[in-house]
């Protein structure tokens, strides 16, 4: 009985931690930064970018866009793998645990990316637009529940 109380509560865990590993993705992807083209758009619109640093941020974005779409995609196999794991398996497995191990390595990798390509963006940005970017980074990393990270 014990076990299937500790099977049981581990499930639940997993199912919990999945469901912060979605709300996460999303706030990465929705509200972060430039994840989507309307917010891609609102962000540039908002930091009253002039059309050289539209032209010089495009050169920047290019590859961080690239890379991203790849974390994107391994955090999407990796959820697959980790609810093919619990369908299967049913409990506490190494497979479980690889998978979440493998959400949470494209969650941070993610993330250090989407950080990394704020502070890129300090060099095209006049002092003013970097202050305002970093505010709404930072909106968003408190998860503040605006349509566009708290303005």
């Amino acid at each position: 009985m014990k076990k299937i109380i500790s099977s049981l509560v581990f499930l639940l865990l997993v199912v919990v931690v999945a469901a912060f590993a979605a709300k996460l993705s999303c706030a990465l992807k929705c509200r972060m930064l430039p994840a989507h083209h309307d917010t891609h758009d609102w962000i540039h619109t908002q930091l009253g970018l002039t059309p050289q640093q539209k032209a010089t941020l495009d050169i920047l974005e290019r590859p961080y866009h690239e890379k991203r779409s790849g974390f994107e995609q391994g955090l999407a196999q990796a959820n697959k793998e980790l609810a093919e794991a619990i369908r299967s398996d049913g409990r506490d497995s190494d497979r479980v645990h690889a998978a979440i191990g493998k959400i949470h390595s494209n969650m941070g990798e993610l993330q250090m990316l989407t950080i990394s390509h704020v502070f890129e963006m300090k060099e095209v940005l006049s002092p003013e637009q970097y202050q305002k970017l970093l505010n709404f980074t930072a909106d968003a990393l408190l998860n503040i529940d605006s349509p566009h990270g708290g303005e």
